[in-house]
């Protein structure tokens, strides 16, 4: 009777055992597609932060008067990530892995570049760098 009593605590044992490590692997599961949904949403605020700010400084430059010149920054990563940004037929396009953030800008001579950007207004024409 006592070897028999020892064996059935044992299974019982690995029978929660084994429950308890099966809601580990969900929840740790669950924890990390979290983290993957929180990144995601990091990369996008942080493309679409700068995106923005570009699109404004360039129509800061297309609605004052002629003489405008800035400098404004762009950085070499994003959040050490790299990414690309480039300026085509009036759009402006940041890409970040697999994430890419298109906004419409006015008509402008000149590309964008990561550092250090000027951006002119000379007699209503806007040239960047």
């Amino acid at each position: 009777m006592g070897k028999h009593i020892k064996a059935q605590i044992a299974m019982e044992f690995i029978l929660l055992v084994s429950v308890a490590f099966m809601i580990l692997i969900i929840f740790l599961t669950s924890v990390r597609n979290q983290a993957i949904d929180l990144n995601e949403r990091k990369d996008f605020v942080l493309v679409k932060d700068l995106a923005y700010k570009v699109q404004y400084e360039i129509n800061i430059a297309t609605q004052v008067k002629s003489g405008y010149n800035r400098t404004f920054f762009i950085p070499e990563k994003l959040d050490n990530k790299d990414y690309a940004i480039k300026i085509e037929q009036n759009e402006l396009t940041i890409k970040l892995e697999n994430l890419e953030f298109v906004l419409n800008i006015p008509e402008i001579n000149g590309s964008i570049k990561k550092g250090n950007n000027t951006i002119k207004n000379l007699g209503g024409v806007i040239y960047l760098n």
